[in-house]
């Protein structure tokens, strides 16, 4: 699946990440913990290619990564990727549309009962609360049912309940074979992690 290799990344000559080498295997969850600042939002950016490698590889199945490969992952960053003019049902449809999938306005309205936002497919994204629009981006990453899935803090905003949804979502992508990589500072996640990471020094470290 989605490997890196030997990957390093500078901002005006500034090292941020070293060497980092990693390999994602299917069915498998990954957590990432680190300070703020050490580089964890820029390791997602180059796992979903929407950033590139100073130095170093991203390869899917050995192959460098191509536009269409980018396609099978799922991301949830800081930014919601989510029109604010548009609806939560038009923004699923348009993503699943973008990716191809049959069927995008009926799955839009599947996403939104599974999220528990069948009542606020109609109103615009712009006025939804911090955990709404969580919600909505998490499906938005999971629509097209993508193999691998890479989530920066994404249970941030959720109350108890919608925790525990996506905890259940996620577990059901797993065992379809989705792999996951997660970026959390919630104890509780990280070690729920089949391989749990640290950066230290702009390397990623094992963690017992």
């Amino acid at each position: 699946m989605l490997t890196l290799h030997s990957v390093a990344k500078e901002y005006d000559l500034r090292p941020v990440l070293d060497d980092v080498n990693l390999a994602l295997e299917r069915g498998l969850r990954y957590s990432l913990s680190a300070e703020n600042g050490s580089g964890k939002t820029t390791l997602l950016q180059i796992m979903a290619g929407l950033s590139k490698p100073t130095r170093g590889k991203v390869l899917w199945m050995g192959q460098p990564m191509s536009a269409k490969q980018r396609g099978l992952v799922g991301v949830v960053l800081q930014s919601s990727f989510l029109f604010g003019d548009l609806t939560a049902h038009e923004n699923l449809s348009l993503y699943a549309t973008l990716y191809g999938r049959p069927g995008p306005h009926r799955l839009a309205t599947e996403w939104l009962q599974r999220i528990g936002l069948e009542y606020a497919g109609n109103a615009f994204v712009r006025e939804f609360s911090k955990g709404m629009k969580q919600r909505l981006a998490l499906a938005r990453a999971m629509i097209h049912q993508p193999q691998v899935l890479l989530l920066d803090e994404p249970f941030d905003g959720l109350d108890v309940q919608s925790t525990k949804l996506f905890q259940d979502l996620l577990q059901q992508s797993q065992e379809a074979g989705t792999a996951v990589f997660l970026v959390t500072h919630q104890p509780t996640e990280a070690s729920a992690a089949h391989r749990r990471f640290t950066l230290k020094y702009g390397r990623l470290v094992d963690l017992p």
